[in-house]
């Protein structure tokens, strides 16, 4: 526990957005809902509600300290603690707890309702959320796509002679200002909460394979994508580069998509299981050890494996605090963690069982549904990022080919046309008679570019450089984004990443051939 000196900078860091307190604040009260069903003295009921692993366990933490370290009155306490607290919605809680421990209210009743009304709140917030989430994602398709329109007007602009390379690059860094913007914004308003749970006793299989083929995957895939890119052009170079650096993070990715699988099917069925063992250790009068053995793991196939080897460690009389750590370490979910210590400690100190139960169950439940509910708009958000950024990247690749073999057309032309006919040319010029009030122009200066009245040749190693970043940016906005919008552990960004990736430098290694094809028949 900290101390008295270290705890006020703590407060200070817990953030003002609700969003981001409002799971903690819930699994909080939650917990302290559970506790008090045993009775448990005000003192140990705040101490316990501060050794908790959460943001806002600090707060009560603190309370406990100042009560029972320096003197002060709970109500007190609480007020104090309250001036501290960023967040409107701690704040009104501690001030009503405030209120109700000075008004002589019911402590277990006060935590119920208080709990009660949270678990809506929260709720309500959540779905607000989700819907922001649903409407900023459509926004960021229809910006990706106008900023990607805008790109091609430039490269297009460029070939007709009004405007420069300076004016593309002006473009490619008003699109990456516009999609920074963009995946900010979803980051800001997708949900805020925990789903996976790193344990000191270690974590899921496919979670620690994942970080180790990321650890070497990234900086080899690097290595041989700058070196094998730059043995061909610009742009077939790079999607060579983009090819080669998505194949390298797919392991990684493979098995961080598979580990965020996993630990979606464990919380979709850990609300059965807590309900189940705390009815079943209320209504026999047995431990948790003994309602697990009668409990039937096969109804729920992805936690039976856990379940089984849970019951084993517990048979055999292993401690009981180290064989749940090893559960939920296995496991790898949050939600797991959160609610089975909920029913561990709730029955250990004096609850209940079944009403223990009750209690993280809704918890779990209500949990998972928010969750199943961002899902569906997270996924079609993510579905249809892939076709759409292969959209852009095929239209940006594609006229800009189409512009450098036309530039490089006129180039041949021109030459052509300066050296065939310049001596006739001069010749014509100087028997000229010019019209009265006409100046012909001297020397020839306006016959060396006869194609320069309508259309100008760029600098194309500066423009394939613009491209090449325009891409790049599109690529890592796009595997961020759906990342943001679905939650999860930060190993899925390798996931995006890697498809993306691949995406992108198949595209970008396809279509330079496929033009030289068309332009050469």
């Amino acid at each position: 526990m900290n101390s008295t000196t270290s705890s006020p900078k703590q407060i200070e860091k817990v953030s003002s957005d609700n969003i981001v307190v409002g799971f903690d604040l819930l699994s909080n009260l939650t917990y302290m809902s559970v506790l008090s069903i045993g009775g448990l003295p005000r003192d140990r009921l705040l101490e316990s509600c501060g050794e908790l692993k959460l943001r806002t366990a600090v707060f009560f933490e603190y309370i406990h300290v100042l009560a029972a370290r320096v003197g002060l009155e709970y109500s007190e306490a609480f007020r104090l603690v309250a001036d501290r607290a960023k967040a409107s919605s701690v704040k009104s809680l501690l001030l009503r707890f405030a209120a109700a421990l000075g008004s002589g209210e019911s402590e277990q009743e006060f935590i119920e309702e208080e709990t009660r009304l949270e678990g809506q709140r929260y709720g309500n917030e959540y779905e607000r959320s989700v819907e922001n989430l649903r409407k900023w994602s459509d926004a960021y398709s229809a910006i990706l796509v106008s900023v990607s329109l805008i790109m091609v007007v430039s490269l297009v602009s460029t070939l007709l002679g009004s405007l420069d390379a300076n004016f593309v690059v002006l473009m490619a860094f008003t699109l990456f200002c516009v999609t920074s913007i963009g995946v900010f914004l979803i980051y800001k308003v997708a949900p805020y909460e925990a789903f996976t749970y790193d344990s000191i006793d270690g974590a899921p299989e496919a979670r620690k394979r994942s970080r180790l083929c990321l650890l070497l995957g990234a900086p080899v895939g690097l290595v041989f994508a700058l070196v094998l890119g730059s043995q061909f052009e610009i742009i077939f170079g790079a999607g060579v580069g983009f090819l080669v650096f998505g194949i390298a993070l797919l392991p990684a990715g493979f098995y961080a998509w598979k580990d965020d699988g996993a630990v979606g099917q464990i919380d979709s069925e850990i609300q059965t299981f807590i309900r189940s063992v705390g009815e079943i250790a209320g209504s026999t009068g047995s431990t948790l050890t003994e309602s697990i053995r009668r409990f039937d793991a096969r109804s729920l196939p992805n936690l039976e494996p856990y379940i089984n080897r849970l019951h084993t460690r517990l048979s055999a009389s292993l401690p009981t605090a180290n064989c749940w750590e090893r559960f939920r370490a296995e496991t790898g979910s949050e939600l797991v963690n959160r609610s089975t210590v909920m029913l561990v400690d709730g029955s250990e100190r004096g609850g209940r069982a079944d009403k223990v139960g009750e209690i993280a169950g809704d918890f779990s439940l209500k949990i998972s549904q928010l969750r199943a509910t961002r899902n569906l708009a997270a996924s079609t958000f993510s579905y249809l990022s892939f076709p759409m950024h292969a959209t852009v990247v095929f239209i940006l690749v594609f006229v800009f080919q189409i512009v450098a073999v036309f530039s490089n057309k006129l180039k041949d032309v021109q030459t052509e046309a300066i050296e065939g006919t310049i001596g006739n040319a001069m010749v014509n010029v100087s028997n000229v008679q010019a019209p009265p009030g006409i100046t012909l122009p001297s020397g020839t200066d306006g016959l060396t570019n006869p194609l320069g009245t309508m259309f100008g040749v760029n600098d194309l190693g500066t423009m394939s450089v613009v491209i090449v970043f325009c891409i790049a940016v599109l690529t890592v906005a796009n595997s961020l984004a759906p990342k943001f919008a679905s939650g999860g552990s930060n190993l899925k960004i390798a996931s995006y990443i890697s498809l993306m990736c691949i995406l992108t430098g198949g595209l970008m290694s396809v279509i330079p051939m496929l033009t030289d094809t068309l332009f050469s028949i």
